[in-house]
């Protein structure tokens, strides 16, 4: 993954602007935390904003190398630091900063594996993965953690000063993947940080954070990522087909790390395979449907990711249904052309709105419950055939306030 600057930033203007003025004007708080859904920037942006905070051409920094004496003997002036707001990418400051070896920028994720392995492979690993792919996105099992050993090692370098800096700046990525002592011992620095230490924190869990760090922090909030932009990048920048393209966009739910993340899936043939179910379920043929979800997913072997995708498939076609049923051209539609398209079309003329908002509901339901549980293949089928049920109370939300899978 490339370093960029603030203004390569995607889809985030409002936050962009902001970030920038801070570094324009020099004056930051003691601590940030980005939070937003998954996989819009909020990383890239808090690595972007460290670089800007730590180049030496902008306010109030100071020079990455002491001056050196003159013929003379006497220390020539410093260069004094400029007003830019956004890193150079030229000075020595945002080259080190670009391959995260700055001694003054701290930048700690979550990982996974034996503690003793970290500091030599695991870390190490990870960050060369990041230099090497352009297109590089963490994702973490269940068991990806902050270590203790990381924050401590953090807490006693932020006893010592700054190296070539005029601040130093942590980021913590994911910081809701901490534990409860760890928060503890950052508290205290957060609220009450050196006059040189910036923190920034990233998250896409806000609830998970304890309101006593959150309460310390200025809040950055960042939005879902449109459509039209994911669509550009995957094609302008990542060589993925137009048709794919827009299909990876409209399953990404406004992340960009999701669509980049699964740009090698056979989207078009995923896509067939859950219209072909959703074929069966419309001539009511609950056997064929069944025989067709344990071909995709043998006994329920099946990864979590592959059944999301499938049952979001259905929610596309649904969603086109929709746009059919207000107007909109075949170039609006993610499923365009071909057979597809005819049956969307059909579909808008004889199923009904609220109709369509019940099979939504049916499948956001299901959706909410793959992190559960679940046995895969049953999940599929039970939730096709509510899908095709004609029991208008199928699918409904609860009466009550709390939903179900809050419990």
């Amino acid at each position: 993954m490339p370093a960029v600057a603030l203004s390569q930033l995607i889809g985030q203007p409002d936050v962009t602007a902001f970030l920038r003025g801070i570094v324009g004007r020099g004056r930051y708080s003691n601590a940030y935390l980005f939070h937003g859904p998954a996989g819009v920037g909020k990383g890239t942006a808090a690595l972007a904003f460290a670089r800007a905070a730590l180049c030496d051409r902008v306010r109030g920094a100071a020079p990455s190398a002491p001056p050196e004496a003159s013929l003379f003997g006497d220390a020539l002036a410093a260069p004094a630091a400029g007003t830019g707001d956004d890193a150079c990418g030229e000075c020595p400051a945002c080259i080190k900063s670009a391959a995260l070896m700055h001694p003054d920028l701290k930048f700690l994720f979550p990982v996974t594996g034996e503690e003793r392995t970290l500091e030599s492979t695991v870390i190490p690993e990870i960050l060369q993965d990041w230099r090497d792919d352009p297109f590089y996105t963490f994702q973490y099992d269940k068991a990806a953690s902050v270590r203790l050993s990381q924050t401590r090692e953090l807490m006693r370098g932020l006893a010592y000063m700054t190296y070539e800096a005029s601040r130093r700046v942590v980021v913590i990525r994911d910081c809701d993947r901490m534990r409860e002592d760890q928060y503890s011992a950052l508290l205290k620095s957060v609220e009450e940080p050196a006059a040189s230490t910036l923190w920034v924190l990233t998250t896409s869990r806000v609830s998970r954070v304890p309101a006593t760090i959150r309460s310390r922090c200025q809040r950055v909030r960042f939005a879902p990522l449109s459509e039209p932009v994911i669509r550009e990048f995957l094609i302008t920048r990542a060589g993925v087909p137009e048709g794919a393209a827009g299909t990876l966009a409209a399953l990404s739910a406004g992340s960009l790390a999701r669509a980049i993340a699964t740009r090698g899936a056979k989207v078009e043939e995923q896509r067939d395979k859950a219209m072909a179910m959703l074929a069966l379920v419309e001539r009511g043929n609950p056997g064929a449907l069944w025989s067709a979800v344990q071909a995709a997913m043998p006994f329920g072997r099946v990864n979590r990711e592959e059944l999301r995708r499938t049952i979001e498939y259905v929610q596309l076609y649904l969603r086109d249904v929709i746009r059919v049923r207000c107007g909109a051209g075949g170039d609006e539609l993610v499923n365009r052309g071909g057979a597809i398209e005819a049956a969307i079309r059909r579909d808008a003329a004889s199923i009904d709105a609220s109709e369509i908002r019940r099979r939504l509901m049916v499948l956001e339901e299901a959706l909410r419950s793959i992190d559960g549980n679940i046995s895969p293949d049953l999940t599929l089928f039970s939730t096709l055939a509510r899908v095709g049920g004609s029991r208008m109370g199928e699918g409904r939300w609860p009466a009550h306030s709390t939903a179900r899978w809050d419990y």
